[in-house]
């Protein structure tokens, strides 16, 4: 029964690779055609603003205030992905740090595992104080999901 299990668990997934492949390649398609056709937009867009500008104040000043518009968007979308780089590398930081202090008091409890379980009030007192650690662990998360005030 399960020799005959494994090719078709084998042709299932192949099947569902070739389908994710077709459309992912078919997306891609549709997606660079709907860009080309986004680009068109913008560039119009740019131009019908210049003129617009230039019957007003004249084709210089026009073209220099759309490319000073241009040029502040841009850098306040460079600020932006900056500040959110950073902010993210901290969150990075902060977690290895965690996962660091984490790791060690994991080894410091495996380290004294040993001991714990050669005495039997010390494995008592252990169980217990880990039962009522995760029992206010839970109460505490479930009174923050069934908090009638929020």
């Amino acid at each position: 029964m399960m020799t005959g299990l494994g090719p078709l668990l084998a042709s299932l997934a192949a099947m569902d690779i070739a389908a994710f492949i077709s459309k992912l390649k078919r997306n891609a398609i549709l997606y660079a055609i709907a860009l080309v056709f986004l680009l068109t937009a913008y560039a119009l867009a740019v131009a019908a603003l210049a003129v617009y500008l230039g019957q007003i104040w004249g084709l210089p000043v026009a073209l220099l205030a759309v490319a000073g518009g241009a040029l502040v968007l841009g850098l306040v979308i460079i600020l932006w992905a900056a500040l959110a780089n950073h902010a993210e590398e901290r969150r990075k930081r902060e977690a290895a740090a965690s996962n660091s202090s984490k790791a060690l008091m994991l080894t410091a409890a495996l380290s004294a595992l040993p001991l714990v379980i050669k005495s039997r009030p010390l494995l008592m007192a252990s169980v217990a104080a880990g039962l009522g650690f995760l029992v206010m662990k839970n109460m505490g998360s479930a009174s923050r999901y069934n908090d009638p005030a929020e």
